[in-house]
């Protein structure tokens, strides 16, 4: 397996290498980032399903304090990457190991000093992570080394620690606080080879002398307390050795063969490491930026579900499961927003934090008035619902889990078509119920009618889950009673009767599903020409006001989404007019359009666009891709999701197999 290099070093890139070259172990992440950087370079320790909110700012999740902290002079002059006494530097990021290095070579007095790290976010606990700084001279020289825990913390939306406190004792340094808002203790404890001196603020000193050819190792051992976690000691080279191993356990079981193509084959471990580091090691979900930053608030999409649970399903079953619990275990919260609107069943937060809507009511800001945008994902994007339901029973189809389904999971997914039934009208002229106001995955287009991917999603997980429920009532009748207590009366009936009256959009004379009610009716032009109307090159697409608001220019895959979910709902004939009306007309705005198309391609029989779309996505980290910017808002971070979907076109369309898989 290849390692992942950059040599040289661009200012420029600070803030997409530390996405590329980014470590994790599903509870944290750490940014790409160098040892001499801090908060205005973005350096981030994020920490999983840990939130904290600031009056009148966005609530997010948290990073920690950095204890990987160091900067090191010479003659008072420091041995920075940015400096002009830089002789060649490179990062690197071993896939197979899940460790970053950087090495980085300096004249100093007429000699070379080559400055050089290693760090990884230990696989094999949770809440450890390690870095080795080494630093050898060609000459006799002396140094001055500072080290610690960085209480500066890059926040969004922050700060978000107050009564900040230092502590060292003997070779450990630690910074704790409490979060703003709930108040939950959070300490950043790392314990050191060589005791360091004069200790402020987190950060002491060390004095280093070397002859020529020595070499000055500093080894640093830190854990992140969250809580009532206390705190251990452990050594650097067990450490490192334990992660290795279960190093080695992760990519036995993840490990694609992509047939003899380099570059298809380096694209693929590189999404598959993304996804072994976000694995999930607690009751909590994947953020739709993974724990490469507070992006999006940290918060979980329907993203999970769709396009990251498919990989864990068949590699890492342990996993898949904590996501669909998390799911359950929102369950009142969903049922609670769904009551907040005026309807039953469950309406699950579109940007969920531990079950609570992060959403806000004004997600961009507009780029020339610098005034926030009245945005409507938070009310209208039901489909959310649909998608926690499928996922559920995907889940259930996959491993048979019978005690996850009567422990909540046929509950969720009746709440979740009740919800749509009680969201819908009954159009007594023509007889039907429709699903009205609404938003589909393409999210350029508010406030439509009968988007035809959300309708048929929730067609199915009532037809679905009413089959489901029905099955279990019979093989466990007392159970179940207890199951439809909690629910409402006839509700299995009720959603019957319902199905067979909701509307589904059919396919027209040229087998084409119309997106939405009126969508065909939109200004006729493609992307190029809606782009070439932009005044702004960060303004945003949709919206009241947007650019492609009233045209048939859509943000990502919408249709096409419905037959990569439920490919036996049409003939391939149907699902190849669709692709060739769509795709001209998808800007991919979003990360999750072009695994979408590449898997929709993949089902019609077009292996060469699938293959290009797959690497598009595939790709997208490797190249600094995706949109950075809504209006004013920062996007940028990992693109989980695009790896997820890119497993899923390889895997489940292209064809590539497992290491060790024979068919």
């Amino acid at each position: 397996m290849k390692t992942l290099k950059e040599c040289g070093f661009f200012a420029e890139k600070i803030v997409e290498n530390g996405n590329k070259f980014f470590i994790g172990n599903g509870y944290l992440g750490y940014r790409g980032t160098l040892d001499e950087f801090g908060a205005k370079e973005c350096v981030g320790l994020n920490v999983a399903g840990l939130y904290d909110g600031v009056k009148g700012k966005w609530r997010e999740t948290v990073n920690a304090f950095n204890p990987f902290f160091c900067a090191v002079y010479a003659g008072g002059r420091p041995l920075d990457a940015r400096g002009e006494n830089v002789l060649s530097h490179e990062v690197e990021l071993d896939l197979a190991e899940g460790i970053f290095r950087r090495k980085t070579v300096f004249l100093v007095g007429g000699g070379h000093v080559t400055l050089a790290c290693e760090r990884f976010v230990s696989a094999a606990e949770k809440n450890l992570l390690c870095s080795r700084m080494s630093l050898t001279s060609d000459m006799d020289a002396s140094f001055f080394v500072k080290a610690g825990v960085d209480p500066a913390v890059w926040d969004l939306n922050g700060p978000h620690f107050a009564d900040v406190g230092t502590h060292c004792e003997g070779h450990r340094i630690a910074v704790c606080a409490k979060t703003q808002e709930l108040h939950i203790p959070v300490c950043v404890v790392c314990a050191f080879s060589e005791t360091l001196q004069n200790v402020c603020g987190g950060i002491g000193g060390l004095e280093v002398s070397l002859k020529a050819g020595e070499t000055f190792v500093l080894d640093r051992v830190a854990r992140v307390l969250v809580g009532e976690e206390t705190y251990s000691e452990a050594d650097y080279g067990e450490a490192l050795a334990a992660h290795r191993r279960e190093w080695a356990r992760l990519w036995s079981l993840a490990r694609v063969d992509a047939a003899g193509d380099e570059r298809a084959q380096f694209a693929l471990d590189y999404s598959i490491y993304h996804l072994l580091i976000l694995a999930p090691r607690g009751r909590y979900s994947i953020a739709a930026r993974g724990l490469s930053g507070q992006t999006y608030k940290g918060a979980v999409f329907w993203d999970t579900e769709i396009f990251l649970l498919p990989f864990y399903m068949e590699v890492l079953p342990e996993c898949a499961k904590r996501l669909i619990q998390y799911r359950i275990d929102t369950l009142p919260e969903a049922k609670k927003k769904a009551e907040s609107y005026g309807f039953g069943g469950a309406f699950y937060a579109w940007e969920s934090q531990n079950g609570y809507d992060a959403c806000s009511d004004f997600n961009v800001t507009d780029v020339f008035t610098h005034r926030p945008v009245r945005t409507y994902f938070k009310e209208k994007q039901i489909h959310i619902s649909a998608d926690v339901a499928y996922a559920i029973l995907q889940y259930y189809e996959h491993t048979h889990d019978d005690a996850l389904m009567l422990e909540g999971g046929i509950e969720t997914v009746l709440e979740c078509a009740q919800f749509a039934r009680t969201y819908s009208y009954y159009n007594h002229i023509k007889g039907r119920y429709e699903l009205l106001d609404v938003i589909g995955p393409d999210e350029y287009h508010e406030r439509v009618n009968n988007n035809a991917y959300t309708n048929y999603m929730f067609y199915m997980t009532a037809k679905e889950g009413v089959a489901l429920a029905e099955e279990f009532a019979q093989r466990y009748p007392a159970r179940c009673e207890e199951i439809f207590a909690r629910l409402p009366k006839n509700i299995v009936q009720t959603l019957k009767e319902w199905t067979e009256k909701l509307y589904l959009p059919q396919p027209n004379a040229e087998g084409v599903i119309e997106q939405f009610d009126g969508y065909f009716r939109c200004e006729d032009v493609g992307v190029d020409e809606v782009r070439s109307r932009l005044r702004h090159p960060n303004e945003y697409w949709g919206g009241s006001g947007g650019v492609a608001t009233a045209t048939r220019v859509i943000k990502q895959a919408d249709v096409i989404m419905l037959f990569n979910l439920y490919p036996d709902l049409f003939p391939e004939r149907i699902r190849r007019a669709n692709y060739d009306f769509y795709l001209p007309y998808t800007e991919h705005g979003s990360s999750l359009s072009r695994c979408s198309y590449a898997i929709a391609a993949c089902g019609i029989g077009r292996r060469e666009e699938a293959y290009d779309a797959f690497l598009e996505s595939a790709e997208i980290d490797l190249r600094g891709g995706g949109k950075q910017w809504a209006g004013e808002i920062y996007i940028g971070g990992t693109h989980p999701a695009a790896s997820g979907g890119a497993w899923i076109a390889a895997v489940h369309g292209l064809g590539y197999k497992k290491k060790g898989q024979t068919k």
